[in-house]
């Protein structure tokens, strides 16, 4: 694991090009950014196993049972096609925790930005499968009030607890008995 600090100063947060092709996100006064992260490089094997399983399975078998070049040489395309696609799928997603937000961009084909009010922000899970927590790894996912489900997530992050510790400082009341 990286022993990089949590807290990153930056202000070139998901910086926009002229073309608009990327997301930029432009903090406010007073806003500051305590979060920014990907998926661990791990995401490449681990978000869609099932798929990335039969794929190695596959090609495997196709090696081992003929010995023509060119039906072996399409396993392994097909192969390292697949591990493109999720390293490319992997880089197109940033999750940031800011004073007052937080966000998930995401997406190859069709970018998904979610943005939620860190005030509106009322639940954080922090989902771990075995092989996620024997690597260290974790999903987020935060609800906001009057949704039922996790509007945004980060998938498969390093120090998921860390994450979720600092979440959990900015959603919580400033003074226990505050009522909002």
């Amino acid at each position: 694991m990286s022993q990089q600090p949590i807290k990153t100063p930056r202000n070139d947060v998901l910086p926009a090009g002229d073309s608009g092709s990327a997301v930029r996100i432009d903090l406010s006064d007073g806003e500051e950014v305590i979060l920014v992260t990907r998926p661990h490089w791990l995401y490449l094997l681990l978000d869609r196993p099932g798929v990335s399983l039969f794929l190695f399975a596959v090609c495997t078998g196709v090696w081992f049972i003929t010995t023509d070049w060119l039906t072996r040489l399409c396993g392994v395309v097909l192969l390292v096609g697949w591990l493109l696609w999720q390293l490319a799928e992997r880089q197109s997603r940033t999750y940031v925790l800011t004073s007052r937000r937080v966000v998930s961009v995401a997406g190859l084909l069709r970018q998904r930005v979610v943005d939620a009010p860190i005030r509106n922000v009322r639940q954080v899970t922090m989902y771990k499968s075995i092989p996620e927590r024997v690597l260290g790894l974790g999903s987020l996912g935060f609800a906001t009030a009057g949704t039922g489900g996790q509007d945004v997530v980060w998938r498969l992050v390093e120090r998921p607890g860390e994450c979720f510790s600092e979440a959990r400082k900015l959603i919580d009341p400033k003074n226990p008995g505050e009522g909002e």
